[in-house]
């Protein structure tokens, strides 16, 4: 039982006769019978107030969460007394997930089931874990509240963005251009087909001489293109990822980037795999085919986590590159931020060149762009003089990440470099692009 304020004023109000019982004595008396009389009301009003065993509550939750999402919770109140309750809930959330609303007052009728829903952000993935739900309504007459505690922890565990594979996959099960690239494509390729009659302007060289004679008439080979490529995507973890950038770590919007394009090259049939590294290998998983493939990969990446260590590029980009096998499109996600990793990167990727088609993807940090282009200048001159410095330092780091991509592009690398919110967007594009254009 927890004290209501109607029950504070009441006790206040029975202990003034008995502060000015100094000046008046007959206000003892009269104390007595005040306070009595609020036992009897309190001990009233316990048994006129409903039983916590009449109301039952339930949370329900989807099993895996994404993570930079909003992420429903819901909660069912069923109130099986006879009386009307004025009720505060409050669910125990997993620490660090940001929570919509902290607790939700609502007045249930009787023999009644009402429903409430919050939503939960996490910034992190990783285990989390509910804790208990919390009841509290006011007694009958309002003099104290009646609480109850709920055991209901529960786990829960917090993934990439699932909301954005799932969004993926109807649009690319309904994509008119993801379909003219699965169309098979007769007469090129090295793919056999089947036979069919010559025409002016076939290749003789195409000419299937055996079948030629056999049918006395001249017969070619037909070729579709190879559709089936290989992808393997590779996330650097080392430190330029551990920062923060428009509210998850680079590594987790690179993650989910990838994570994306790994369900658009199982849906083209293409065998995917995917590498994270730093100073050495993290994860690998060997290319495969198969949407079941991607379940794979989720797990297999679900505790990955930036380390603060400088990456050996030139030594992983060369260890996956041996490990891709035959000529692959190999995706890269990593920064430019930094000079002297940035010629690491560039030296491990221009080698890679010679043997695969390298495909390079740094995320765009627009807050800097805004400070390279400056804003209103500032009244006080010491601050305008430290504006002026973060100016040159922003502008100085965008010159240098533009000579780095535009060196990458000599070397034969495809290259992107776009803010978060359009990252996966257009490496999914880019990726079609070459899938089209059968650039590998």
């Amino acid at each position: 039982m927890i004290a209501s304020k109607k029950l504070y004023l009441a006790l206040a109000f029975v202990i003034l006769p008995f502060i000015l019982s100094g000046f008046f004595p007959v206000l003892t008396t009269i104390g007595i019978a005040l306070n009595c009389a609020l036992l009897v009301l309190l001990i009233v009003d316990w048994n006129l107030t409903q039983s916590p065993h009449l109301v039952s509550i339930n949370r329900n939750f989807a099993e895996r969460f994404s993570i930079g999402r909003d992420n429903d919770v819901d909660l069912s109140v069923t109130n099986s007394g006879a009386n009307k309750l004025h009720m505060l809930v409050k669910d125990d959330s997993p620490p660090g997930l940001a929570k919509s609303i902290d607790y939700f007052k609502i007045d249930i009728d009787p023999g009644s089931t009402q429903s409430l829903a919050y939503t939960l952000r996490p910034r992190r993935r990783g285990n989390y874990q509910f804790g208990n739900t919390t009841i509290r309504y006011l007694s009958f007459l309002g003099l104290f509240w009646r609480q109850k505690k709920f055991e209901a922890k529960a786990a829960v565990k917090v993934y990439s963005d699932l909301k954005a594979l799932y969004e993926l996959s109807i649009r690319l099960a309904h994509s008119t251009e993801f379909g003219e690239i699965n169309r098979r494509k007769r007469g090129q390729g090295t793919d056999f087909a089947t036979l069919r009659e010559y025409t002016i302007g076939d290749d003789t060289k195409a000419i299937d001489w055996k079948a030629t004679a056999r049918r006395d008439r001249p017969v070619v080979r037909a070729y579709e293109a190879e559709q089936e490529q290989k992808l393997l995507i590779l996330i650097d973890a080392g430190r330029m990822m551990v920062s923060d950038l428009e509210g998850l770590k680079r590594f987790d919007h690179a993650l989910n980037a990838a994570l994306c394009l790994v369900l658009t090259g199982l849906s083209s049939n293409d065998q995917v795999g995917l590498g994270i590294f730093a100073d050495k290998p993290l994860v690998y998983v060997p290319p495969r085919r198969g949407k079941a493939h991607l379940t794979r990969i989720l797990e297999a990446t679900f505790k990955a986590e930036p380390v603060m260590v400088e990456p050996d590029y030139p030594g992983m980009l060369a260890h996956f590159s041996r490990q891709a096998g035959g000529r692959s499109l190999i995706v890269v996600f990593s920064d430019l931020t930094d000079p002297s990793g940035s010629k690491a990167l560039l030296a491990g990727l221009g080698r890679m060149s010679t043997k695969h088609l390298p495909f390079c993807v740094t995320l765009k940090d627009r807050q800097v762009i805004q400070v390279a282009q400056g804003g209103a200048q500032l009244p006080d001159k010491v601050e305008q003089l430290h504006q002026t410095f973060k100016r040159a330092v922003a502008t100085d780091l965008l010159h240098q990440r533009e000579i780095a991509l535009s060196v990458l592009q000599k070397k034969g690398c495809l290259v992107l470099d776009c803010p978060p919110q359009e990252l996966s967007e257009k490496v999914i594009q880019t990726y079609l692009d070459v899938k089209a254009r059968a650039r590998l």
